[in-house]
């Protein structure tokens, strides 16, 4: 029996292993359960201090017994932890904390000065007590990745150098000074990732310039911003990224748009609203908003793929397509379309005319309300749009609830669709399970005639 102890002793050779493989396994693990490790044996009990990965998520949120007293606790060993002896090169400082019991924004700032000075590459803080950041932070010759999710007034110093800053994602931040964001850009000289979030944008700045030659992913999101105090968004967006590869706007309409040539783009996103619900028809209100529209598409016109959403859309619907889409989406080659709110006027005529911009287009999928009843649709368009009878070959349709308006211009599809491949259609069910109007649906979709011989029509729940 103590020959096989022994034996078995014997295979423990991970212990063997040199501190920096047993360091990199620690990474891996929750840093709770790796400090854990330090009672196996006196090999393993400070080795947890030289993990090149520190990660917190959410440590003091869910303290209910003693808070004050643990919330301490845990502040004095990430404290010891940070500044530990001959400590080894930090790769990533993760801090989560949606709440603490102690207010203790000093404490935030001395640890992301720790992990700076430990030459660390990524930051990812999550905080929603006052923070405060540290100058340091806007000069450091180390850091890769940083990402601020806090609800404080970013002061971004006059000097910023972040040489080999490639991603930067800022989340809930307010940015009460109006050269703050260009100053933080423009001192990021190898930015490829950006991401802007914010809870406030700067009330004396009608611009907001972005210049990046090494910019491939830029996203605006703004729905942190939008309450009732909000009604007017007049800002100009003028950006000049030319090796964009990836763009995303969701926001209300903004002032205007200056978008520089992005030849490659791949990739867009774009969710457009109003601020004010059902406004009152004004004709230099429409106008401008449609021209600031137009300026935006034209910026992203050689985007391959295209998600677009519209929460009211009659800044567009109300007026023909023609005088937006001036242009064409020649390189286009998928299409999201969505529009999420009921209006007074049906958008299916809209769409068909879209796709007369895109005649490239291969994949389509759309999400249509159903139009108000008593509506008295349009005729579709004579003109059948070039991407229907050449390229068109995937069609996905959703909310379908079996309205005549729905039913033609899927129809319209089916008749003039020569390469189509498949059509998809999600049937809403009905609130009565007995109800079988959803099957009639179905069986109605499947008798349509169709153009191409090797199209599938698929209706599903």
């Amino acid at each position: 029996m103590a020959k096989q102890v022994k034996s078995a002793g014997d295979l423990d050779r991970i212990s063997s292993l040199p501190d920096p493989i047993l360091c990199h396994i620690l990474s891996l693990l929750p840093t709770k359960d790796a400090v854990r490790t330090s009672v196996l044996s006196p090999r393993w009990r400070y080795l947890f201090a030289s993990m090149p990965t520190l990660e917190f998520r959410y440590c003091l949120s869910n303290i209910y017994v003693y808070p004050r007293l643990r919330a301490e606790k845990f502040k004095s060993f990430v404290d010891r932890l940070l500044f530990f002896p001959n400590p080894v090169t930090l790769e990533c400082f993760r801090l989560h904390e949606s709440s603490s019991p102690v207010d203790d924004h000093l404490r935030l700032y001395g640890w992301i000065c720790a992990a700076l000075w430990r030459g660390v590459k990524e930051i990812d803080i999550l905080y929603r007590t006052s923070a405060l950041l540290p100058t340091i932070l806007f000069t450091s010759q180390s850091l890769m990745t940083l990402k601020l999710d806090i609800d404080e007034d970013m002061k971004v110093p006059c000097k910023v150098c972040l040489p080999n800053l490639k991603f930067l994602h800022l989340k809930k931040i307010k940015f009460s000074d109006g050269d703050s964001i260009h100053r933080l850009i423009s001192g990021c000289l190898s930015l490829e990732d950006l991401v802007l979030d914010p809870s406030e944008m700067p009330k004396n700045r009608s611009k907001l310039n972005i210049h990046s030659l090494s910019l491939k992913r830029l996203a605006f999101d703004f729905h942190y911003m939008l309450d009732d105090s909000l009604v007017d968004f007049n800002y100009t967006f003028v950006i000049n990224a030319p090796n964009l590869v990836y763009f995303k706007y969701h926001g209300p309409i903004a002032e205007g748009y200056c978008l520089s040539s992005m030849n490659s783009l791949e990739e867009a996103d774009v969710e457009v609203y109003q601020l004010v619900d059902e406004p009152s028809y004004d004709v230099n209100r429409e106008t401008g908003a449609t021209a600031s529209i137009s300026n935006l598409f034209q910026g992203i016109c050689n985007v391959k793929s295209l998600r677009l959403s519209f929460n009211q859309p009659e800044t567009l619907i109300r007026m023909p397509p023609e005088p937006v889409f001036v242009f064409g989406f020649h390189e286009l080659v998928e299409l999201e379309l969505e529009i999420r709110h009921n209006v007074h006027d049906w958008q299916g005529m809209w769409v068909i005319q879209f796709l007369c911009c895109a005649p490239n287009l291969e994949r389509l999928h759309i999400g249509l309300p159903v139009p108000h009843e008593g509506f008295k649709p349009l005729p579709l368009p004579e003109e059948v749009p070039s991407c229907l009878l050449f390229q068109l070959k995937e069609i996905k349709i959703r909310y379908f609830e079996g309205n005549e308006q729905m039913f033609e211009m899927i129809s319209y599809f089916l008749s003039h669709g020569s390469v189509l491949e498949v059509l998809k259609v999600k049937i809403e069910e009905d609130e009565e399970y007995s109800n079988p109007s959803s099957l009639r649906n179905a069986i109605k979709l499947l008798e349509l005639p169709r153009n191409s011989n090797k199209c599938r029509v698929v209706a599903y729940v």
